[in-house]
């Protein structure tokens, strides 16, 4: 996990020696929203002002009522959290499940896994370290979000200090991304040691460890 705009997704592509399979809780969320049960509930709650012109939810109309720091968007955020995250944990947990035996290890890429409660899901937790600046100027031009609408989007979720202290291993991305990418490496095959360790088993390898 990490800040908005930390690089997470593009640490994980640049992890070596490991057959990962990602799970990503940001695509499953889009998806949930183009489920028709979903949208309907959402329109109940928030209007048709959140619908495009072809009827499906406008994403940013959306963020905007449920990101900030206010009563009204607070509200808002928990009520749409309410019909979105089960569906969310529901597909989650499925991937788990149905994972291949012979990935080395699953990773869950979530923006909001601990504010989720997802963290019960996971053997560790691991934080990718990004300086704010190079993240203002990731989200900036991924995303066209200014500043502002950084802090807002973070405004709205644990403070990353609380995120960092929770995990048990943090990644330092202010470098390059192949650097991110062997940090990353090490810590997934300490972990994956780890798990061997517990299980009592003893790996050939490290990159020929597995954990469910």
């Amino acid at each position: 996990m990490g800040g908005v705009g930390s690089g997470k997704s593009s640490v994980l592509r640049a992890v070596e020696r490991l057959h990962l399979q990602i799970i990503d809780a940001d695509r499953i969320g889009h998806e949930e929203l183009r489920k028709s049960l979903i949208r309907d509930r959402l329109v109940q709650e928030f209007g048709t002002q959140i619908l495009d012109e072809g009827g499906e939810i406008h994403r940013t109309t959306l963020a905007g009522l449920v990101f900030g720091i206010s009563p009204t968007s607070q509200l808002n955020r928990e009520r749409l959290n309410t019909i979105v995250r089960p569906g969310i944990r529901a597909e989650i947990r499925r991937q788990i499940q149905q994972a291949s035996q012979d990935v080395d290890a699953i990773i869950l890429d979530a923006a909001l896994l601990l504010e989720a409660g997802w963290a019960s899901e996971c053997d560790a937790l691991i934080f990718i370290e990004t300086p704010l600046v190079l993240r203002q100027e990731r989200v900036a031009t991924h995303r066209g979000w200014s500043a502002e609408d950084l802090a807002r989007r973070e405004a709205s979720q644990w403070d990353l200090g609380r995120k960092r202290n929770a995990c048990g291993y943090l990644v330092d991305n202010s470098g390059t991304l192949q650097d991110a990418g062997r940090q990353l490496t090490e810590h997934l095959q300490s972990i994956l040691r780890n798990a061997d360790s517990r299980m009592g088993l003893v790996p050939v390898r490290n990159d020929t460890s597995s954990m469910s």
